[in-house]
């Protein structure tokens, strides 16, 4: 009897952790693609990166076309946070970006520029990748390509940044 009542403990706590992570996998939307409207002109994303004088990187988000801007006051519903926000005084698209750091997402971000303190970074080469998003957190895509910008440096080369990649680049020149 002892036995049948661990066993039952066992099959409902199994049973309603997977019914936790099913229902939070439903939720989760934020790795979902969305793609810019036809009537939207495609965003651009470029990236600079300079060495702070006292320490780590400031990042530098050059945008054409996008609105980085915080979520509108107030609670979004669910059909709000999957369909696009277009700024009605330009037409650009409006959400804000992701900041991955070696493939980890780091934070949001709302503005251009963004200071990087050096403990996010081993020593060596790393990435810096940020992409676009709505407000629901689902990446933008153009053209049926993820709208991203990814630096790749190195600390211990001459040269900091040593390859850059944009998906839809805003022609920033090297800062380094």
């Amino acid at each position: 009897m002892r036995y049948i009542k661990y066993a039952l403990i066992l099959v409902t706590t199994a049973l309603l952790s997977f019914k936790l992570f099913a229902q939070q996998e439903m939720m989760d939307h934020s790795h979902m693609p969305i793609a810019v409207p036809n009537d939207a002109p495609t965003p651009a994303l470029s990236l600079a990166l300079i060495k702070d004088s006292m320490s780590g990187y400031n990042l530098i988000l050059d945008t054409q076309r996008y609105d980085l801007s915080v979520p509108p006051a107030g609670k979004m519903n669910m059909q709000q946070m999957m369909t696009a926000t277009i700024n009605p005084n330009n037409g650009f698209l409006q959400g804000h970006a992701h900041l991955y750091i070696n493939g980890v997402k780091i934070q949001r971000i709302y503005g251009h520029a963004l200071h990087l303190p050096s403990s996010l970074f081993k020593r060596g080469i790393n990435t810096v990748s940020v992409t676009l998003n709505n407000h629901g957190h689902m990446y933008w895509t153009a053209q049926g390509k993820k709208i991203v910008a990814t630096l790749y440096i190195n600390d211990e080369s001459e040269k900091l940044i040593t390859y850059r990649f944009e998906s839809f680049p805003s022609k920033v020149e090297d800062e380094d």
